[in-house]
């Protein structure tokens, strides 16, 4: 369930930390909460890693927004890469904003319904591994509040990743790796499950979503269990 107040998001958040978290699964509900609680149509985070240097999809609230963040990885442009390449938070407040910024990427965002970005650094100590982008459907001027309660929230993305204080970058990495890793398994899941009731990505998340809150379980547990099932009985 989403929460209603930014209180309660890090009171989950928290919550799955001292526990045996999935951070994909983690992070999603995360982006969730963000959403129900900015002006933010919808939420990807995108992180680096320092073994490949090359960007990768960590979580996202809607399909859509996801392949908005995988082309931004595709083309290495885009509020996420220089997000990460500055570490300083970023707006852009309209369509012609976000062309003139990044071209194809940006004519990408605004055809996807979007008006304006905001994106905020996910950093560990002095290095920015990642970034929260978060899509608006109307542009409006977003006041300083708004883009602290933005970065609270990718700095909290931040601690679900690394989850300890004396982390070092090697570990950090291999934190990394392990959230893709989840990352990988639940786009397979939605795979499966929009070849075997006939629609959509978007809606085969859902159905994903669903059947992990029904189940009581993490979102990577029940995608393992749907891979694992279709590899077994194609």
């Amino acid at each position: 369930m989403m929460a209603t107040t930014l209180a309660q998001a890090f009171a989950d958040a928290a919550r799955a930390m001292v526990s045996d978290h999935d951070v994909a699964g983690t992070v999603t509900a995360l982006l969730a909460d963000c959403a129900g609680l900015t002006s933010a149509e919808a939420l990807g985070v995108l992180i680096r890693s320092d073994d490949s240097g090359e960007l990768d999809l960590l979580a996202a609230t809607s399909h859509q927004v996801a392949e908005l963040e995988l082309y931004q990885r595709q083309r290495d442009i885009g509020p996420g890469p220089d997000t990460i390449r500055t570490g300083a938070q970023l707006v852009a407040g309209s369509p012609r904003d976000l062309v003139d910024r990044w071209g194809d990427v940006g004519e990408a965002i605004v055809a996807a319904g979007f008006s304006g970005v905001h994106s905020s650094p996910l950093r560990w100590q002095d290095h920015t591994f990642g970034a929260l982008n978060a899509f608006q459907r109307a542009p409006e001027h977003l006041d300083e509040n708004a883009l602290l309660v933005a970065q609270a929230f990718a700095d909290l993305a931040t601690i679900v990743i690394v989850n300890s204080t004396d982390l070092s970058r090697d570990g950090l990495d291999d934190r990394i790796k392990v959230a893709l890793e989840s990352r990988v398994v639940i786009e397979q899941a939605k795979g499966v499950l929009a070849d075997r009731h006939d629609v959509d990505m978007a809606t085969a998340y859902g159905l994903l979503a669903r059947l992990a809150e029904r189940e009581g379980s993490t979102l990577t547990s029940t995608a393992t269990a749907i891979v694992r099932t279709a590899s077994r009985h194609p």
